[in-house]
């Protein structure tokens, strides 16, 4: 009689099925299932301040009586019949945007001398008063509809300060009163995705004490998906300088309860804090002429000095927040399109081409082993936040090699954290193989989601990134190397960002051994 077996007709064996259970589970693959990813680390940025992040670049549009009265700060007493912007076309300011790079816009519903671009019913003084589109004209609205069809984000400023309202100062009537026309805001112009204020006054005014967690609130309550800006947050938070640059360390940790709507130390808001509990990224803001409205005698920053700016600010985990004012007609100004087209080039020659994409990266060690795909170094090379090099747990290395396969000239590192999964990187530095000896090229503090580092030319086939300390085990979301022909550096190679951790110990540092000799 054969011996049964597997391919026989004859039923197995009871006794036998725990074998064959056995067997079968332990032929597949260990390859086949997947590895979990590493923990998050706290804090953790919400769905609605990744997508703020993600955006990187947003205009400010700053319009009102101010742009045709020459001023910066209204009194609140000049007259509606000022605003005429016969030409206005607000598809002009968002096609402006889009073509310069930038995915969302923000105006100022109402600046400090408390006039409304559209008609409140809470006052008079608004548009509705003006001649403008015989009194039936509506800014917001006209935006509004503008950035829909294009498909950009829209932001709104309300500003505390009313230099006009006659309920100012009286606590309980003007929160009511600015309560009232926030909803209005909220209500009637589609997806708000950033409700922008501050904590601006003037010396001397009338003392004020705004109800901002009533306000956030209503906010989130009104518009889910938005952001509030603030100096404090709660979702993202002042840079402390009109400059548009953060400091070289930058962390979107942060203490709200350490923070104060207009009486935030400057320091702790350019810095943040690598131990703090909030989530609240930085926004550094700047305008592209000397002032923030617009005005017949100046004239728009150059494309490099936008470019500068860039680097120092969505360089260093911001988002930038660029102000470009409408002109009397209502119109952009044409020289300012042209420094925005110049600074978008300026962008795409330096950063379209990633000179280390064709490299071959390996690492000091991939969670799961070295043939998880998961977790691989070449998905450094890839334009997301969700996929990432992720080294093994409890390495004493954490490195990135990359062999470009021919000898390359750069001068730019670019780096970037998958931030959905916290922010980790406390300190990194390149490294160059040259003259069979590795040198240090340049070092940096913070990364988060994104860090731009310049330095003098450089020119090598083998690099490596290393990471010398972390919050957790570091993960890479992309890393790129790049040649910018136009900036002009004034410091000199072997460059490092100072590393800032407000006075407390950082959380955990890698031994790194600075090698002399190559091992490639």
């Amino acid at each position: 009689m054969p011996n049964p077996s597997f391919n026989s007709r004859q039923p197995i064996s009871v006794h036998a099925l725990p074998i064959f259970v056995s067997l079968f589970f332990s032929a597949i693959p260990h390859s086949a299932l997947k590895i979990p990813p590493p923990l998050p680390i706290l804090p953790l940025p919400s769905a609605s301040q990744l997508q703020w992040q993600l955006s990187s670049m947003a205009l400010f549009l700053h319009f009102g009586p101010n742009t045709f009265t020459d001023s910066e700060w209204g009194t609140g007493h000049a007259s509606p019949s000022v605003f005429n912007p016969t030409l206005l076309n607000a598809s002009q300011w968002v096609h402006v945007a889009k073509e310069a790079g930038f995915s969302r816009v923000i105006l100022t519903a109402k600046h400090h001398d408390g006039f409304c671009l559209w008609p409140s019913e809470y006052t008079d003084y608004s548009v509705k008063a003006s001649p403008w589109r015989n009194g039936k004209g509506d800014v917001v609205a006209e935006l509004a509809a503008a950035a829909k069809e294009a498909g950009i984000a829209l932001g709104l400023y309300l500003s505390p300060w009313d230099r006009h309202e006659s309920c100012y100062g009286k606590t309980l009537e003007y929160n009511e009163f600015y309560i009232g026309q926030m909803t209005e805001l909220l209500t009637r112009y589609g997806d708000i995705k950033e409700v922008w204020l501050d904590g601006a006054k003037g010396e001397g005014e009338k003392d004020m004490e705004y109800y901002f967690d009533a306000w956030f609130s209503l906010i989130h309550q009104l518009q889910p998906d938005a952001v509030i800006f603030s100096d404090a947050g709660p979702d993202t938070r002042w840079i402390g300088d009109e400059a548009g640059v953060a400091g070289s360390t930058c962390w979107s940790l942060f203490n709200r309860s350490n923070a104060v709507i207009g009486g935030t130390n400057p320091q702790y808001s350019q810095g943040g804090d690598p131990h703090g509990h909030d989530w609240v990224p930085a926004e550094c803001d700047v305008s592209i002429r000397p002032g923030w409205f617009w005005h017949a005698s100046q004239v728009p920053k150059s494309a490099l000095e936008l470019l500068d700016i860039y680097y120092k600010s969505a360089g260093r985990n911001c988002l930038l927040l660029l102000n470009v004012p409408p002109n009397s007609s209502g119109l952009i100004s044409d020289e300012d399109i042209q420094a925005l087209q110049e600074f978008k080039e300026l962008r795409r020659s330096i950063f379209s081409n990633n000179l280390a994409e064709k490299g071959i990266p390996t690492a000091s060690s991939i969670r799961g082993g070295n043939d998880n795909y998961q977790f691989s170094p070449y998905n450094v090379f890839e334009e997301s936040i969700y996929t990432y090099w992720a080294p093994e747990e409890d390495q004493c290395d954490w490195i990135l090699h990359l062999d470009l396969q021919e000898s390359v000239s750069f001068n730019v590192l670019q780096v970037q954290e998958p931030i959905h999964m916290g922010q980790r990187i406390v300190k990194f530095h390149l490294e160059i193989l040259s003259g069979g000896r590795w040198n240090n090229v340049i070092s940096g503090t913070t990364v988060g989601y994104k860090r731009l580092l310049r330095f003098p030319t450089v020119q090598s086939q083998y690099l490596k990134l290393v990471i010398d300390m972390s919050r957790a085990d570091p993960l890479i979301s992309y890393m790129g190397l790049h040649m910018d022909q136009f900036s002009i550096l004034s410091h000199a190679s072997n460059t490092t960002s100072q590393i800032h951790v407000n006075g407390s110990q950082v959380l955990r540092q890698v031994p790194y051994k600075h090698s002399q000799t190559a091992t490639v």
